[in-house]
């Protein structure tokens, strides 16, 4: 509720600023083309046409933000942002048609056919008062641009700040031939004017140019210099990434947007490998806070990794299950054995096939490899329900208790649940051993109890033995 209280403050201001700006735009625009035409300053009426186009930017930057600040949608998954890059770009368009017209005018009364200007009191009030309302404006806009990141603001108040300078030529050129008429005998100060309007089209234009191209390149989808090496340096540097390949961006009003792939090693685990892109994405936020990233992972081979993790891993991507990979080696060769899990509805010679391609690919892939050689096994089915078998049962599950410790007298089984599943009965006991004993010794043992359960109750199917250590205390009470 905060974050979309906030947004719609943050709208409401930005709607108001630019509502401010526009009425300003006008009352400056009317005040300078009246004086203009009285005086017949090109300066003024430049000055008076750049202020109608900042009238219509202002129109166009009041309804790109309405625009821009929607959310996104079905049809918009980036939003609406792009439409305040579009709007600089119109504006771009109006001051570039602007700035030629002044220019051609200023050139045409310095070279061809020069105009009579009667320079008032009250062009200088007009003049001057527009660079202190453009001051204010400025500041005002470019508060709130800062503040919301708008790039539609930010070019109104680089706009009105411009034309700052260009008020102050105007000035200038006014009082150079306010000069040349007390000289008299001074008739270049005379086209003053015309050079001072010359200046403005000529700061126009480059301005709104530079304006124009950033807003074009962004609808363009061109990068922003040095962030997409930023980026990739930074997830380079995140644990985990083995490199980063690609990183595509692009921007869409004050928001970006990142694609980025990056390699991890093969060996990882898809939610290791989910947790290495969401690490990325944290960093990518460190580079620059606006961008959303979505992270694409592929796995690659590292030179860290075994051998016998190269051939699980080259196995799991042709689509092999497999397990107890070993290898040895002898001189510089290396020879590999492995269990590699088929479907039970295959025949033996389908499955010798299928373990034959293994190995061939395995050593296709692996060089060094001149031997594999594979252990058959039917892959365990998926896990189905399980369904608890008649109360009934309860003397059979003291009687595996009791078969337990017949099988293994150093094991205590205080616990035994029977489930029916396609099997028949599946087993699962939970046993105590000595804490002393090492893993290894404690993993024979059990398969030991399992064989002996199997042999005796020939209706268990699978069974699950948990070990759990005993207490020392016990492993010694008579």
């Amino acid at each position: 509720m905060t974050g979309n209280h906030e947004k719609t403050s943050g709208q409401r201001e930005k709607n108001r600023v630019t509502i401010v700006s526009l009425i300003a735009a006008v009352l400056l625009t009317s005040a300078k083309l009246v004086v203009g035409l009285l005086t017949g300053s090109l300066g003024l009426l430049a000055e008076a046409a750049h202020s109608a186009l900042d009238t219509v930017a202002s129109i166009v930057t009041f309804f790109s933000v309405r625009v821009a600040g929607r959310p996104a949608d079905e049809d918009h998954p980036y939003g609406h942002a792009r439409v305040e890059n579009l709007s600089a770009v119109v504006q771009g368009v109006l001051l570039i048609g602007t700035a030629l017209w002044i220019s051609y005018e200023a050139l045409r009364r310095i070279f061809v056919a020069g105009v009579e200007v009667e320079p008032t009191v009250w062009a200088f009030v007009v003049m001057g008062t527009s660079i202190l309302v453009d001051l204010w404006r400025s500041r005002m806009l470019s508060r709130t641009a800062q503040r919301y990141d708008s790039r539609a603001l930010e070019a109104d108040a680089l706009n009105f700040r411009a034309d700052m300078i260009s008020s102050a030529v105007v000035i200038l050129g006014l009082a150079l031939v306010v000069l040349g008429e007390r000289l008299g005998n001074a008739p270049f100060l005379a086209r003053a004017d015309a050079a001072a309007a010359l200046l403005v089209g000529v700061f126009i234009f480059v301005k709104s140019g530079a304006l124009a191209a950033r807003s074009i390149n962004v609808l363009l989808d061109r990068a922003p210099v040095g962030l997409q090496e930023r980026i990739s340096r930074r997830a380079e540097s995140v644990p985990g990434v083995v490199e980063t390949r690609q990183v595509r961006l692009r921007e869409s009003g004050n928001r970006k947007f990142a694609d980025i792939v990056i390699s991890v090693p093969r060996t990882a685990s898809a939610a290791e490998g989910h947790e290495v892109s969401e690490r990325v994405e944290r960093a990518v936020r460190e580079v620059d806070a606006s961008i959303e990233s979505v992270v694409h992972v592929e796995p690659v081979p590292t030179e860290t990794e075994t051998m016998a993790e190269a051939i699980r891993a080259a196995a799991l991507g042709m689509g092999f299950r497999t397990h107890h990979e070993r290898v040895r080696r002898f001189g510089e060769s290396f020879e590999a054995s492995l269990h590699v899990e088929v479907d039970a509805g295959l025949t033996l010679g389908e499955a010798h096939n299928r373990a034959r391609e293994l190995g061939e690919a395995l050593r296709t892939q692996e060089t060094r490899l001149s031997r594999v050689s594979t252990h058959i096994e039917v892959a365990e089915p998926d896990e189905g329900e399980w369904r608890e078998p008649d109360p009934g049962h309860g003397e059979l599950e003291e009687e595996i208790k009791r078969a337990v410790t017949e099988a293994d007298a150093g094991a205590r089984c205080h616990e035994a649940r029977l489930y029916r599943s396609e099997h028949g009965l599946d087993a699962i006991l939970h046993c105590d051993f000595p804490g002393s004993a090492s893993i290894g010794e404690v993993h024979a043992r059990t398969e030991r109890i399992e064989r002996g359960l199997h042999a005796r109750f020939l209706g268990l199917g699978q069974i699950v033995i948990h070990a759990e250590p005993r207490e020392v205390s016990e492993e010694f009470s008579p």
